[in-house]
């Protein structure tokens, strides 16, 4: 902070030039980010109400309406109409909570979560918060956990099994069929983090395409994550958590006494929480329906249709694994991953990098003559 005051303009002149590096979701070069360009209905709805705050449920219970409406719309999307949760600040915080959970519930006593390898990072966060030992299952060559491996690793000390439907690497979808059955079998607590395909699996059936099961269909099922400000195409951060029952939702809510609008209990990790992402979302879910979801889902996984052909055009390129979501993972025959990423990100594009291969992410920002410029810069590589 400067003694002296500054104009408006000359903040904004500053901003700008601090900020002019920054790779935008508009332009062409972001083609490896699972987050886009939020919705503009969505903003609106979200910069029109950013004083509400759901962290103090008592002075904005209009807003704690529509943020409930809000879980059971992602609920009904998920084959449950009275599911129970909240949006939080993302995938991160979701998952962390579904652990938390399972933990209270053990009352403390179980301290290993099962996860796939392809498990998200926030997992191990979970762990380290709470104490507890993630014990990782190697995937298929299929690039889903191997079942037969996770079953083995079940002991008296699982806390928690984790399934992923929409995985952060390649888009695959775990056997969550059969999760749910060793879950179900066992009465283990199994938690779906499905912060990317939860906006794009429902959907696939409708558009005549496999469409695995993964949600509350499946009776072993205990808590979901889903993000909003992904496929949703809402404002960051919107994440969501959603719980099969309103006992789990409870589970750790905390007391708070002193809140302007009286006594509650936050069921979250943080306690300043923003209403307007809950609004946003609860307002873009009206506002585009089944339909224009479907109509998104669409586009993005033709796209990534007419990609994975273009791809394997190029000499010595190909995917590594048919797309299940709207995700392709490109390797070479020769080339190593991190030297193709190393060039490409030379040229401004941003692009997301694992061991064995480049993830492209086809967002709805992602448009065909942004790829056909990519595939030219793969091609020069």
């Amino acid at each position: 902070m400067e003694d002296k005051k500054l104009s408006s303009w000359e903040v904004r002149w500053r901003l700008y030039k601090k900020l002019k590096h920054d790779l935008s979701f508009t332009g062409d070069k972001i083609v490896g980010s699972m987050c886009t360009y939020p919705h503009p209905f969505a903003q609106r709805m979200y910069a029109e109400h950013l004083q509400k705050n759901v962290g103090d449920p008592g002075l904005f219970t209009g807003t704690v309406q529509i943020e409930q409406e809000a879980v059971r719309i992602m609920g009904r999307m998920l084959s449950h109409l009275h599911a129970h949760g909240a949006i939080v600040t993302g995938g991160t915080e979701a998952n962390i909570l579904a652990m938390w959970t399972a933990k209270e519930i053990s009352r403390g006593k179980k301290t290993e979560i099962i996860v796939p390898e392809h498990a998200h990072f926030s997992f191990d966060k979970a762990a380290r918060m709470l104490g507890c030992t993630t014990i990782k299952i190697p995937c298929t060559d299929r690039f889903v956990v191997d079942v037969k491996k996770l079953r083995k690793k079940i002991t008296g000390k699982t806390m928690a099994i984790v399934g992923v439907a929409g995985s952060t690497a390649l888009g695959t979808v775990d056997p969550i069929e059969e999760l749910s059955d060793i879950a179900h079998e066992k009465d283990i607590y199994l938690h779906i983090d499905a912060a990317f395909g939860g906006f794009v699996l429902p959907f696939l059936s409708s558009l005549g395409r496999p469409s695995p099961s993964f949600d509350f269909s499946l009776p072993g099922v205990s808590s979901i994550t889903i993000d909003p400000h992904k496929m949703g195409m809402s404002v960051i951060p919107a994440g969501g958590i959603l719980y099969r029952t309103k006992e789990l939702a409870r589970t750790v809510s905390v007391p708070v006494t002193y809140l302007a609008g009286g006594e509650t209990a936050l069921p979250t990790i943080v306690g300043t929480r923003s209403g307007a992402a809950a609004i946003a979302c609860w307002a873009l879910f009206h506002h585009l329906g089944l339909t224009g979801y479907q109509k998104i889902i669409r586009k993005a996984m033709d796209l990534t249709d007419w990609f994975a052909v273009e791809v394997n055009k190029l000499p010595g390129f190909t995917l590594i694994t048919p797309p299940v979501c709207n995700v392709a993972g490109i390797v070479h025959e020769r080339l190593p991953a991190p030297d193709i990423a190393k060039k490409l990100r030379s040229q401004g594009w941003a692009v997301s990098l694992f061991n064995t291969h480049l993830r492209i992410v086809l967002m709805p920002h992602v448009k065909k003559h942004h790829l056909k410029a990519f595939l030219k810069a793969l091609k020069n590589i």
